[in-house]
């Protein structure tokens, strides 16, 4: 494969990912999130009692970026914790009433962009989008374990 091809594919998946990252901060502005934290609170909302290292490992952010993350939504009122009955050291993540208020507003919000950056295509072509980005997604996250793994020692 050409160079200029792949390097292409690879930037138009990264700006992509700034803009949504820059629609996602408009979007959520008024409900007093900052840019990221909605990430958090969907994967809570899908995820009922995870725990901050799984939820780092999930957005693939370091523990330190999760804890100030999380601390901040629970400041705010959209998340609880409460202490694991198995390991004691580990908290569960679960939605506040706040969270639960706002979820539906959240989620119109994703499904609005996700209409817009879809719009045009098949779901045929839906399909197979979906199935090279996991494929790529997939490649990409062994690079990223490895790199973690070698970081880490």
């Amino acid at each position: 494969m050409q160079k200029r091809i792949m390097r292409k594919i690879l930037r138009s998946i990264a700006t992509i990912s700034r803009c949504i990252t820059y629609i996602r901060g408009r979007q959520f502005k008024s409900l007093g999130l900052n840019t990221g934290q909605h990430a958090f609170l969907t994967r809570i909302m899908e995820n009922n009692g995870i725990n901050q290292e799984e939820i780092s490992y999930m957005l693939k952010v370091d523990k330190t970026t999760s804890a100030k993350a999380l601390n901040k939504l629970q400041t705010k009122g959209f998340i609880s914790k409460q202490r694991s009955t198995t390991d004691k050291r580990v908290y569960n993540l679960f939605p506040a009433e706040k969270l639960l208020q706002v979820y539906p507003e959240m989620e119109a919000k994703i499904l609005e962009t996700a209409n817009i950056g879809l719009k045009g295509l098949t779901n045929r072509e839906i399909d197979t989008l979906l199935t090279i980005l996991e494929k790529i997604e997939h490649n990409i996250n062994i690079e990223w374990k490895r790199l973690k793994t070698t970081a880490n020692h």
